[in-house]
């Protein structure tokens, strides 16, 4: 036992003189090393923040777990290190790596390199490579409290102005709706003035000469009770809905205007309104009526009231209003017209027509021939009509080529096939009307196309109208992954029924992987009823293409400013869509 003690404090002896021999700077950076590996978390949070992020950075680069670890969330870099989350991740993570933990442990401090001068004999050569002296840290303490008492004055300073930022906005908001108020009255009381101007008639110029005095009236400008109306009426011929009801409202609030010029104007407002498949489009017919009458015009106010009638029986209101349309066509020997007008709605309104009918009933036997019965000639959906027209391939159609043609857009057969049917009803009548009544038969929104006094093109976003959600709360919630396909088919139905023909249906090439109706679908492609685009593109640009080449108004709910410079000159329709009932939006 005395042998191994001995043996043992030899050793000592003999390894003594080695260890006092080792550098002070050895000494030192072994004393560092067994530092790191004893400092905790919140002790590294302190040191990483002295220490360079670039050293640190280039560190880490041979660590990847590392970095993985304390990057998750975060784009690793310089600018990453500087997140007080990521410090802590790294703080963290030292203690567990020692050998991370030794290298950045050997890093000197941003201060000492930047600010602190170095001395020219070190007084303590024992702790060059150790912690620094208390003195250094109370300095920096001092300067973090220095920089953060700063920082929270800049945040004040910054807080007060973004105050006085939003206070400017909200004064210039204020400044800029005070402008535009005063601009509109000015704009108004202008467009006053200006109208007064126009209806004051000048006194008549006398023109003096050798002979005897000659009177020469200057000239007046035409009063506006019948080029109004009628220039309201050919901007809705070219598809022009919103700007009429824009006129409308405005002209209407003239009280000067005459009896027939504000009838004319109700009038285009209300047909404006009906293409546009508006609620109040009945209500607004039947004020028309109500104005035509006053205005002593029996057949414009038919017209007016047969678009009125949009239930199976008048109410009191309209049996009132019929009443006092018969008895003034009476008085004018206007009946037998009014008759021949309402007949050419048998096929175009069929609903109305009915409505009519029992109208015509509910108001005494007085009246027994002013609808003449329809003539008994039926023609099958295949039979063969001949059209006293010039073009070849309109010279004999069939009621189902017909429909083929407005399934596929073709507008010149259909514009040809519409003149034709207009000869052959002068000629024949009743082979026409069983030619519109195979038609209908086969497809009611054709038969409005070829009876509609104006067709108008229309370009359809089909995507956006099978992706539609009726309900405003529910497309809140729910964004629509699905399309629908009986949505897309009542839309093309009530644009047939309202005068717009070709209605060009574009869709993306997905859409046909998302309808819920996919076989329903997939016939409208085989009918050429919808355009599909090819894989993998987008049809935003077939669509603006096509709107600017037929200049035709673009339905969707979709901005067109996010289209861009392309979509300039443009008109979108917006559209809603709630139990398959559709409304126009002009926007």
């Amino acid at each position: 036992m005395w042998a191994t003690q001995a043996l043992r404090a030899q050793a000592r002896l003999r390894h003594a003189p080695l260890a006092s021999l080792l550098p002070d700077t050895c000494r030192g950076a072994n004393r560092a090393r067994s530092g790191a590996r004893r400092m905790t978390a919140e002790e590294w949070r302190e040191r990483l923040a002295t220490l360079p992020q670039k050293e640190i950075q280039r560190l880490l680069k041979g660590e990847p777990a590392v970095t993985a670890q304390i990057s998750a969330g975060f784009r690793p870099g310089v600018e990453t290190l500087r997140n007080p989350i990521v410090l802590k991740r790294l703080a963290e993570a030292l203690p567990k790596n020692p050998k991370l933990a030794e290298a950045i442990e050997s890093l000197e401090p941003v201060s000492a390199t930047v600010t602190s001068p170095q001395p020219s004999a070190p007084s303590h050569p024992a702790s060059s490579l150790g912690d620094p002296p208390s003195s250094k840290e109370g300095e920096l303490k001092a300067k973090v409290k220095e920089l953060r008492a700063a920082l929270r004055e800049k945040d004040a300073e910054l807080t007060e102005l973004r105050a006085r930022l939003v206070q400017c906005e909200k004064e210039r908001d204020a400044a800029l709706i005070e402008r535009d108020t005063e601009r509109q009255a000015r704009e108004t009381r202008e467009a006053q003035l200006e109208r007064e101007r126009r209806r004051k008639v000048p006194e008549p110029v006398v023109v003096k000469a050798t002979a005897p005095t000659i009177s020469v009236p200057a000239p007046t400008l035409e009063p506006p009770t019948s080029w109004v109306p009628e220039a309201l009426n050919r901007l809705l011929q070219r598809g022009h809905d919103a700007t009429v009801l824009a006129l409308c409202r405005e002209l209407l609030t003239d009280d000067t205007l005459s009896l027939i010029a504000r009838a004319g104007i109700q009038g285009a407002y209300a047909l404006a309104l009906d293409s546009l498949g508006a609620p109040d489009a009945s209500e607004q017919s039947r004020g028309a009526a109500e104005a035509f009458l006053s205005a002593g015009q029996p057949l414009e106010a038919s017209e007016a009231l047969l678009r009125s009638f949009t239930r199976n029986t008048p109410n009191t209101a309209e049996r009132v209003l019929l009443q006092k349309l018969l008895a003034m066509a009476e008085r004018r020997g206007e009946l037998e017209a009014l008759g021949l007008s309402w007949l050419r709605q048998r096929l175009t309104r069929p609903a109305a027509f009915a409505c009519l009918t029992k109208g015509l009933e509910s108001v005494g036997k007085k009246y027994p021939q002013l609808l003449p019965e329809a003539r008994a000639t039926v023609l099958a959906p295949d039979a063969t009509v001949a059209l006293p027209t010039k073009s070849k391939s309109a010279a004999t159609v069939t009621a189902r080529k017909l429909v083929q043609a407005i399934d596929e857009g073709d507008v010149t057969l259909v514009s040809q096939a519409r003149a034709g049917l207009q000869a052959l009803r002068a000629s024949d009548p009743s082979i026409a009307d069983a030619l519109l009544e195979a038609v209908g038969r086969l497809s009611p929104p054709s038969l409005a196309t070829l009876t509609a006094s104006r067709l108008r093109p229309i370009v359809v976003d089909a995507s956006n109208v099978a992706r539609h959600i009726g309900d405003p709360l529910a497309a809140l919630v729910n964004k629509k992954t699905t399309g629908s396909t009986v949505q897309l088919v009542a839309l093309r139905e009530f644009l047939l029924l309202r005068g717009f023909f070709p209605v060009i249906c574009i869709a993306d090439a997905n859409l046909r992987h998302v309808v819920t109706e996919k076989a329903a679908y997939a016939a409208l492609v085989d009918r050429h009823i919808v355009r599909e685009t090819l894989p993998g593109t987008s049809a935003d640009e077939l669509l603006l293409t096509e709107a600017h080449a037929h200049n035709a108004p673009l339905l969707t709910n979709d901005r067109l400013a996010d289209w861009g410079k392309q979509a300039d000159g443009i008109e979108r329709l917006g559209f809603t869509i709630h139990k398959n009932t559709v409304t126009l939006l002009p926007t």
